[in-house]
């Protein structure tokens, strides 16, 4: 189990500015990251939605946040129940974990038998970590019904968890540093986790703070460091600085980790500098720029780098600034675009990439035909589709990129026209129709469609498909299989009738065999008996043993159709010349 420290310290990594959206109700910014952790198909934004929960996690399990506390568990435990958010599952209980809500034992309890072994961890883990006697009864109700013995040993380790342990009653940062300028190493663990619970933590109150903290062990300074910076205590500044100065490298770093968080604008020369040296604390110090929170800390660091004449400082800076995600340094970026040094122009490409809203297409675009590079051209069209696809359909998704194609001369529509297919949405499909009426755009308005996101264009890509006349037709035949493979809401005996299609459209064996395997993301009894009879056709047996195999690899639709599967994955075990396909049709075959 944890160490009862770590869930306290574990938080130095997600304190911020402090969480952007506090004013707001609890449950208008709970919707609102619940929503963005369940875009699957956005890594990035799912990860960003965890950190800033997470802080508002941490907040609501602060002292005299009770209230704040309980409706944000009570969310949580909503979401636990909706399978529609299965995805956030294993995040939220960790979270509820975190909190130590005796409320939510029962809850969490359910997904002791959850067949996700991740969900299963977590929730163990949670129900170990609630010092609650309800989250005992769950445990030991559960150990009581498992026959499992891994399961049975994991069950009472998180029950033995639980033993009481000796209460320490620390009031003062006085009383902290008594403690660990002594040698007991287990009194030092039990004595920090009680400086978040201070009424009012001030090290600079307590005598000799300075000189008392020079005496520490290396470790007892680390845990100290680490305590005064997540409980914001600003008047440690002295001794974070003085830490980052340590030849001890842990005391170095927990000192930087420290001016991340309590750190002002004073301190803001002293990092700039240091991560310029690129030794081996540079990231952290970098994250520790990152996470400066004192008021306009933003502008401090865009002060910082109008004022440098040094282009290695003013990309170091760049690079934080976006990790920062402040909107208030987009003009800095834009600004950056059109700089002499390469290395400049990257960094706000990636920098607006990852928080610029729509006006920031304008000088993108200027700077793309500026550019001589292939790769940095690539970097900015990246950044376009990435700014575009922020916008959801009904807010103009790609309407922005329209406008500016149409202000361009025709060569720079020609360009920039295939953009818009890999961003979809209803305003770029319009445009892109109106762009066949002439005859120097047709060839653009046509890759615009091959590359589209969804399957909303399978009617446009199927005629051009169909027309063997048309030189276009082998593309138009690859990107028409595409899109009807893409996951949609259609029916089963949809997706048949399409992949029917498309093997009537498929004239080589490359493009049948490409078919077969994307077939598994319309997963059903229709699309597997459309694969199956591949199995006999010499020139495609070993993409229809691989597109069995993915089918088959759906517990829940394998059980429902084993008596059509299983002679299927006999014939893979016979024909598959891929070893693990054969040694996937026999594992599935023994489950029950």
């Amino acid at each position: 189990m944890k160490n009862p420290l770590s869930s306290i310290f574990c938080v130095i990594l997600f304190v911020a500015a402090g969480f952007a959206q506090e004013n707001r109700p609890i449950v208008d910014v709970y919707k609102e990251k619940l929503a963005d952790m369940l875009v699957a198909n956005d890594g990035e934004k799912v990860k960003n939605a965890q950190q800033d929960f997470q802080k508002l996690c941490f907040q609501a399990g602060a002292p005299g946040q009770e209230k704040d506390r309980k409706e944000l568990v009570g969310l949580m435990l909503q979401t636990m129940e909706d399978p529609q958010a299965a995805a956030a599952h294993g995040w939220l209980i960790r979270q509820v974990g975190r909190l130590g809500d005796g409320s939510a034992a029962a809850t969490i309890g359910k997904f002791l038998d959850s067949d996700n072994d991740r969900i299963r961890d977590e929730a163990l883990w949670a129900l170990g970590n609630i010092p609650a006697p309800e989250a005992v009864k769950v445990l030991t109700d559960t150990l009581g019904k498992e026959k499992d013995a891994d399961k049975v040993a994991a069950l009472k380790q998180a029950i033995a968890y639980h033993k009481p342990r000796e209460a320490v009653a620390i009031k003062s940062l006085d009383e902290i540093l008594k403690i660990l300028s002594g040698t007991d190493e287990k009194a030092w663990d039990a004595a920090l986790p009680h400086v978040a619970w201070l009424e009012k933590a001030n090290i600079a109150s307590v005598p000799f703070f300075k000189e008392r903290f020079g005496k520490l062990a290396p470790r007892a300074k680390v845990l100290l460091i680490d305590a005064l910076a997540v409980v914001k205590d600003r008047s440690a500044i002295p001794l974070a600085i003085d830490a980052a100065k340590s030849d001890d490298e842990e005391t170095k770093l927990a000192g930087y980790r420290a001016l991340g968080e309590i750190g002002d604008k004073s301190i803001l020369p002293q990092l700039v500098r240091t991560v310029q040296e690129k030794d081996r604390f540079g990231n952290t110090v970098r994250d520790s720029l990152c996470r400066l929170n004192f008021d306009g800390a933003d502008q401090v660091l865009i002060d910082a780098f109008d004022k440098s004449t040094d282009n290695g400082v003013k990309t170091e800076l760049l690079e934080v600034l976006r990790k920062r995600k402040g909107k208030i340094a987009i003009p800095v970026f834009e600004k950056a675009l059109s700089s002499d040094d390469e290395g400049l122009r990257r960094r706000s490409i990636s920098a607006l990439e990852s928080i610029a809203e729509a006006s920031a297409i304008a000088p993108l675009i200027d700077r793309f035909f500026a550019e001589k590079k292939s790769d940095t051209r690539e970097a900015i069209e990246r950044a376009i589709v990435t700014i575009s696809s922020r916008y959801e359909d009904e807010d103009g998704r790609g309407q922005a990129l329209c406008d500016e194609i149409a202000k361009r001369s025709l060569d720079e529509q020609g360009i920039l026209l295939p953009l818009l297919g890999r961003i979809g949405g209803s305003a770029s499909k319009k445009f892109v129709r109106e762009q066949f009426a002439n005859p120097a755009l047709q060839d653009a308005a046509f890759k615009s469609l091959c590359v589209w996101p969804d399957a909303s264009v399978t009617d446009e890509l199927y005629q051009f498909a169909s027309n063997s006349g048309d030189s276009r037709n082998k593309e138009a035949t690859r990107a028409y299989l595409r899109v009807i493979t893409l996951r949609t809401d259609r029916s089963p005996k949809e997706s048949k009738q399409l992949f029917d299609k498309g093997m009537e459209l498929a004239k080589t064996v490359e493009d049948k065999k490409f078919l077969l395997t994307r077939v598994e993301t319309a997963r059903s009894r229709e699309v597997f008996e459309f694969a199956a009879p591949y199995l006999d056709d010499a020139d495609l047996q070993q993409e229809a043993c691989r597109a069995v195999c993915d089918m088959a690899n759906d517990h829940n639709f394998y059980m429902g159709h084993r008596k059509i599967i299983d002679p299927c994955l006999d014939k893979v075990v016979a024909i598959a010349k891929d070893k693990k396909l054969v040694e996937r049709a026999q594992r599935y075959k023994e489950r029950r």
